[in-house]
């Protein structure tokens, strides 16, 4: 039996370029601090980390937010539940305040199925014709 959700999950983390080091703020932020060098600065984190579960992460949009709390509660609103990821472990799970807030998604594209015909196989197998009897009559 399974429990079926009508919420989408979204993927978050939240950063603050103001407690970087100097020498990070300088590699990754030397003109400026500009979104576009803060979403590679986040990106080259996941893909970098210890944690081989995050290496897929991708920045989808990022944005300041000021009330991270309420940015909770808006997308539980629109049915999405949010999920801190956090690139290494000493990282603080922020639900509360403020921050430059990075949402995620997963960049599967290293799982690509190895037999195309697998890929695009969307009916039963060639060698069972009915399809619907031999799942016990069930979908």
């Amino acid at each position: 039996m399974c429990i079926e959700t009508k919420y989408e999950y979204i993927y978050y983390t939240i950063i603050n370029t103001s407690q970087l080091g100097p020498a990070t703020r300088e590699e990754w932020f030397n003109d400026g601090f500009t979104w576009n060098e803060a979403i590679n600065y986040v990106e080259h984190l996941f893909k970098t980390s210890q944690d081989k579960s995050v290496n897929n992460y991708r920045v989808d949009y990022a944005q300041w937010c000021d009330d991270i709390d309420s940015w909770i509660s808006t997308q539980e609103r629109h049915k999405s539940i949010p999920i801190f990821v956090q690139y290494q472990d000493n990282q603080p799970i922020k639900t509360m305040g403020e921050g430059e807030l990075f949402v995620l998604y997963e960049d599967n594209l290293d799982d690509e199925y190895e037999d195309e015909e697998d890929a695009y196989s969307t009916g039963p197998d060639e060698d069972n014709y009915d399809g619907l009897a031999s799942a016990d009559g069930r979908i």
